[in-house]
């Protein structure tokens, strides 16, 4: 894969750190198993491979079927220009953000102005229960006047989060072109009180705005009072990231690694198109939106970044009167972000029918089984989160019983550490649960948040 040069000097900020040679102390790009030895080329833009659970399904069952597809891009490094940046800052400016917060949120939005250069196009918005356009979208030209509008944001009013994700949107729209990353980042540390504030129609909005215009949305949530699962719904939506602040000070360096990741788009426009044989549907894909149509599936992740790795669990039902393999044939698509090139690849993968209950254990896809396992444990734990954000604590302990047994045994079967440390987390979890129950409401709530953001990053698979 290319790495972007940026011709900039590296710059510290906050404990995070952008380098002008794109250094990535991440450790994606190292692909978790998914390759057998020797067929992972680490000079490659793109790596990816298909697996299924398992090499055959059993006759006159109706168990669901797995597929496993794994994209990893490698470390090419060659001096071209990085892709081009067009980018919506959305700012809540409301009253809640008095204080450190809003200053801070100010010298992220520097940061980031200082970051980018006249090939860039950059767009400021801050919204309260009015939405105002600080800086309309244009090039990188007069940095200083940027900081100065940027100084004059202060905290005030209501929280129209809805009004300044559209005007952010509008901004990008107004400036797109082929080639470059569009992206609206929205901060936020309240409940979205006036405007649109119906989770669904906040979906539908993101969702439209991508599929149609072609622009992700990145969300970051701030401090105890804001809906962690609306923001996280959003960014998986708009194909972007979600990221939770837990203190005020730490807003430049999440955006650092926002844009760190910005900085080194290597593909753009990425999809995976999976043909389905006649009868067999789409249940569920984990962590990824999808869209299911014709007898053809489709997931979009949008941006690849730099050394990124994307792992898509696929959840499938076949009819149980199959009598014949089931051929799948998948189509990775991207647009090659330096030589802007329009890239397609296809592998193909079967699963056979067998009434050998034998030759069905010997079939199993280790990997796939581990990563399911995986996957299964994050949905139970946000379950188990959502039953101690309604004070439902018995209940929460009793399902989390179950759920640890499971994680416990798959972890040995499998000697898997990723399952052992899921079991770790979740364990500490149910130990604190009665502690829970007697802790102040912005204590709570700030709890539940950071456990919801590390298990929404073990269900992204990222790696930072």
């Amino acid at each position: 894969m290319r790495i972007l040069l940026i011709a900039t000097a590296a710059i510290s900020l906050g404990g995070a750190c952008i380098d002008g040679h794109a250094r990535n102390d991440q450790k994606g790009g190292q692909p978790s198993g998914a390759f057998l030895p020797g067929t992972f080329d680490s000079t490659k833009l793109i790596n990816w491979t298909v697996r299924t659970g398992n090499a055959y399904y059993m006759r006159d069952s109706g168990d669901a079927i797995y597929l496993y597809i794994n994209v990893v891009s490698g470390d090419v490094k060659q001096e071209k220009p990085r892709t081009p940046l067009n980018v919506s800052l959305v700012l809540d400016r409301s009253g809640s953000m008095a204080g450190e917060k809003i200053e801070y949120a100010r010298k992220a939005a520097r940061f980031l102005v200082d970051q980018l250069n006249d090939k860039d196009y950059l767009s400021i918005v801050n919204y309260d229960d009015l939405v105002e356009v600080t800086s309309a979208s244009q090039p990188i030209k007069n940095k200083e006047y940027l900081r100065k509008r940027i100084d004059e944001i202060t905290d005030r009013g209501s929280t129209n989060l809805s009004g300044g994700m559209l005007e952010g949107y509008t901004q990008v729209k107004s400036t797109k072109k082929d080639g470059y990353v569009n992206r609206v980042l929205l901060l936020t540390d309240g409940l979205a009180n006036t405007g649109v504030v119906d989770p669904q129609e906040l979906k539908r909005i993101v969702q439209t705005k991508y599929l149609e215009e072609g622009v992700a949305l990145s969300t970051f949530g701030l401090g105890a009072d804001y809906n962690e699962d609306l923001l996280t719904l959003l960014a998986e939506t708009g194909r972007a990231n979600y990221y939770f602040i837990d203190s005020a000070d730490k807003i430049p360096a999440l955006f650092a690694r926002e844009l760190k990741g910005l900085l080194n788009v290597v593909a753009q426009n990425a999809v995976v198109q999976l043909e389905l044989p006649q009868g067999v549907k789409c249940e569920k894909v984990y962590g990824y939106p999808f869209e299911e149509k014709d007898g053809k599936l489709q997931i979009r992740f949008n941006d690849i970044y730099a050394k990124d790795e994307k792992a898509i669990l696929i959840k499938l039902i076949r009819p149980k009167t199959a009598t014949e393999t089931l051929n799948f044939t998948c189509k990775l698509q991207y647009t090659d972000a330096n030589q802007l090139k329009d890239m397609k690849e296809e592998k193909s993968v079967a699963i056979k029918q067998t009434g050998n209950a034998g030759l069905y254990r010997e079939g199993e896809d280790k990997l796939v089984q581990e990563m399911l396992a995986l996957f299964e444990s994050t949905e139970e734990f946000d379950v188990i989160m959502a039953k101690v954000d309604d004070g439902d604590y018995e209940r929460a302990k009793s399902e989390a019983a179950i759920s640890l047994q499971k994680l416990e045994s798959k972890s040995r079967h499998y000697n898997s550490a990723r399952l052992e440390e899921q079991k770790v987390k979740m364990k500490e979890y149910v130990k604190r649960i009665d502690s829970v129950q007697t802790m102040q409401v912005e204590d709570r709530k700030m709890y539940q948040k950071s456990n919801k953001s590390a298990n929404y990053e073990v269900k992204k698979q990222k790696k930072f």
